[in-house]
């Protein structure tokens, strides 16, 4: 290792921002002092121009010190420091002193020259030296309290803290009265320290595309991924001028700025921590801080909508919804699947390894679409609905209920069995088989009946079965179906008398 010039010295100089009052050449100037006091011959300078005193992390200056000291390259005895916190506030004192105790193992000591003692290694200089570290570290985090309660009452006067202000929205500078002194751009600050941002729209432009974006998720159902090509498809760009991606249409679609609400303290990264979210519980939230760009129904609407298509489906339910479609429209196609409420034409692609597939899967393709398919997969439907609406309105009459099979349930102890059925064509005239003793045990049949066509509920009726003892089947038809209007009902809601 080579040894260090006598009579030689280095300078560390360090100041987080330009506007501080230990800035750099101030530093400098005064460490020059010192050297042409003790007849040092400054020989390096080291700076670190605009970074923070916390950690090792951007300072590339005491990097490179502590890099020359270790490998041997230093031409200096000592290093000169303007104080001890110059040298770094970081938040353990003793890595603080490690970078010290580095120095003078190469046999390079370390002067802190604003300081009231000798940095000599003598126990009074010791004690003095571990205080200030701790009081360096100590106002670090004191100074970043006094700064987050400064922001959350700013927030709380609906004013921005920091960051970019997204598409659509410009960030303006306010002046103390209350006018806006001028648009900011991107990067620029304001110009004074008493002067405050908060949000404004953008170019009208922007602002009907943001409205589009909405209103292409909520009412054309389309994922951000059609969002973004039909964007690109219209030569537009996103804030950073560069095409419109999946990510940029959700970064939009997901923050609650675009309905006038003021968000701060979503995540903590303090003193150089790793980032890490926050509870909801300790947000700031301001609503209607600035004019929205979309209501904050539509917002909400749209946040239910991807919250829906984030669900898991199963298989089962993905081919329901195929039936479901063909139920509604006689037909079952990609752009039908892309405009409803199921999943998107590629993912069934994906699951069921192609589109074909997942059709013949549901059997919704090919010969099989006959008028009697269609009609067995609306009562499908129709049978699903109807369980959904019989718990929920059992529940809305505070009956306890108990699933005992698919169709059969215990409500207040009576057990019923929910029975959807089809309307058929017998001896020339229109018929229902309604099955009663499907199962042991059975107290009341839920009848649901189609219409004559098939298409939608016609009645509903609930038939005790102990009142016809002497029949497995009933086949009710239009001319008797006069006999059964004592158990009839408008819906399930009516039945349990509820709304």
């Amino acid at each position: 290792m080579k040894a260090p010039m006598l009579d030689t010295a280095a300078l560390y100089v360090r100041a987080s921002t330009e506007h501080q009052n230990y800035s750099t050449n101030h530093q400098e100037a005064a460490l020059r002092e010192y050297a042409a006091q003790h007849d040092l011959d400054v020989v390096a300078v080291y700076r670190d121009e605009g970074r923070s005193g916390l950690t090792l992390d951007g300072r590339n200056g005491l990097l490179q010190l502590l890099n020359d000291v270790h490998s041997g390259g230093a031409s200096y005895s000592a290093v000169l420091v303007y104080d001890v916190s110059r040298w770094g506030r970081f938040q353990d004192v003793d890595e603080s002193a490690y970078y010290e105790y580095a120095c003078r193992r190469a046999g390079i000591s370390v002067a802190y020259c604003a300081e009231p003692f000798e940095n000599d290694g003598s126990p009074l200089a010791t004690l003095l030296k571990g205080l200030k570290r701790a009081m360096a570290a100590e106002y670090s985090r004191e100074l970043s309290g006094k700064v987050f309660r400064a922001q959350c009452r700013l927030t709380a006067a609906g004013f921005k803290q920091g960051g970019s202000a997204g598409y659509g929205l410009r960030r303006a500078s306010i002046a103390v009265d209350g006018r806006v002194t001028r648009i900011l751009e991107m990067g620029e600050r304001k110009n004074l320290p008493t002067d405050r941002v908060a949000f404004v729209h953008g170019p009208d432009q922007e602002v009907a595309v943001v409205r589009d974006i909405f209103e292409m998720c909520t009412v054309k159902n389309m994922p951000d991924t059609r969002i973004a090509e039909t964007l690109n498809a219209r030569s537009l760009s996103n804030q950073h001028g560069r095409p419109w991606s999946a990510h940029n249409v959700k970064a939009v679609l997901t923050n609650e700025k675009y309905a006038g609400t003021l968000i701060f303290n979503r995540s903590t990264q303090r003193m150089r921590s790793s980032r890490r979210p926050n509870d909801a519980t300790k947000w700031v939230r301001v609503e209607d801080a600035f004019p929205s760009i979309v209501t904050r129904e539509l917002f909400e609407q749209t946040k239910r909508e991807r919250a829906r298509r984030g669900k898991r489906w199963t298989d089962d339910e993905m081919l329901d919804g195929l039936r479901d479609i063909l139920v509604e429209h006689g037909r079952v196609s990609a752009d039908l699947i892309d405009t409803s409420a199921l999943p998107s034409a590629k993912s069934y692609a994906f699951r069921f390894r192609s589109l074909v597939a997942a059709f013949e899967a549901a059997g919704v393709s090919g010969p099989s679409l006959s008028r009697s398919t269609i009609t067995r997969y609306r009562i499908r439907c129709v049978t699903k609905d109807s369980s959904a609406e019989l718990e929920r309105c059992a529940l809305r009459a505070n009956a306890k209920v108990e699933k005992i099979t698919t169709r059969t349930y215990r409500i207040a102890g009576v057990t019923v069995r929910l029975l959807c059925t089809r309307c058929r064509y017998e001896r020339s005239h229109p018929c229902w088989k309604v099955t009663l003793r499907h199962s042991p045990g059975v107290d009341f049949v839920i009848w649901v009946r189609m219409n004559e066509a098939n298409e939608e509920v016609a009645q509903i009726y609930l038939l005790p079965v102990q009142q016809f003892p002497d029949h497995q089947y009933l086949w009710p038809s239009t001319r008797t179906l006069w006999n059964y209007q004592q158990f009839a009902y408008s819906s399930i809601s009516q039945l349990f008398g509820v709304s």
